[in-house]
């Protein structure tokens, strides 16, 4: 549950559209055989279709299919998909701009859901057996039921396959209910804390290391949205999974001192390195809620760490 600002990628945006219509789009368009009334729809909002934020092309979604020509039929559901074809996009085979090219446009290389998972993306060319990894893309409105919108890029949620096809699969999203990644930005408004709070008890091992999310906003809308997004990935119970990595953080807190860590800082910044950078070497993850989305574990880290008040 991190945020990744698509908005002020631009050049992002712009690729995915012009990308998508030359070498996608403007074909499947002129040779669909979908009514006149439903295709024009689609042309004269297409730049809107792939590129708008959810609230529009949510809107969009919802005037189209209160047309009088739209029906809620395999026939037209079929064409629509042809017109707006993700497994064409998301196929290995195709040789034109394709998902594994968003996926390295956006750089995004954890989950935004979990930010526990790389989704890191690995390609040496073009061909099938070049493309080696990338993240899953999750349409946050599913495509099944909204195939008008399978290409549009805020509907596009770079995941891991765990969160993507184990635990949301087709479960519906609405704006209102649950955390868009893109535009709902809640990393203040929640802290991963550790329980129970007898750290003597943690480190003799005479306990069990679990954690917990505490939603801090006074927004119930926010809270709900906070609430109901962590409960259905799991998050409390997946990161208690990683008491190993956690452990680390109770380790070097109890076996260094404050003043250990005072000096670390100021030794390092007399060699030219930020706090951001020093932070990084020592923990391994970011410090910069901004960068959270390149390494896993930094939404949790930098909570449990604040907790132990090593920063």
């Amino acid at each position: 549950m991190i945020h990744f600002d698509l908005a002020s990628k631009t050049k992002v945006i712009s690729t995915h559209f012009s990308c998508l219509k030359k070498d996608y789009l403007y074909e499947s368009l002129n040779t669909s055989t979908i009514n006149k009334e439903l295709k024009q729809f689609i042309n004269d909002n297409l730049y809107e279709i792939i590129t708008g934020p959810p609230d529009v092309i949510k809107k969009l979604n919802t005037r189209f299919k209160r047309l009088k020509s739209y029906s809620d039929s395999k026939i037209v559901s079929g064409k629509i998909r042809s017109i707006f074809n993700y497994q064409k996009f998301s196929s290995k085979r195709v040789r034109l701009y394709d998902a594994y090219d968003l996926a390295n446009n956006l750089g995004v290389r954890t989950c935004l859901y979990c930010n526990r998972m790389y989704t890191i993306t690995v390609t040496k060319g073009t061909k099938r057996d070049e493309k080696i990894t990338r993240p899953q893309f999750d349409h946050f409105f599913d495509q099944a039921k909204n195939p008008l919108l399978s290409l549009s890029i805020y509907n596009l949620i770079p995941s891991c396959t765990i969160c993507n096809s184990s635990l949301k699969g087709t479960k519906e999203f609405n704006l209102g209910s649950y955390m868009h990644p893109f535009i709902d930005n809640y990393v203040d408004q929640y802290n991963y804390r550790f329980i129970p709070h007898d750290v003597a008890s943690i480190l003799g091992r005479k306990s069990n290391l679990e954690v917990e999310i505490e939603i801090k906003t006074s927004s119930l809308i926010d809270f709900g949205k906070i609430k109901k997004t962590s409960d259905l990935f799991k998050l409390s119970d997946v990161m208690s999974g990683h008491s190993e990595e956690l452990m680390d953080l109770f380790d070097i807190r109890y076996k260094f001192s404050q003043r250990y860590f005072n000096e670390l800082f100021i030794t390092y910044k007399k060699l030219g390195l930020s706090y951001e950078e020093v932070y990084r070497i020592v923990f391994g993850v970011h410090f910069i809620e901004d960068n959270f989305n390149q390494r896993p574990f930094s939404k949790l880290k930098k909570d449990i760490l604040k907790e132990l008040n090593v920063i």
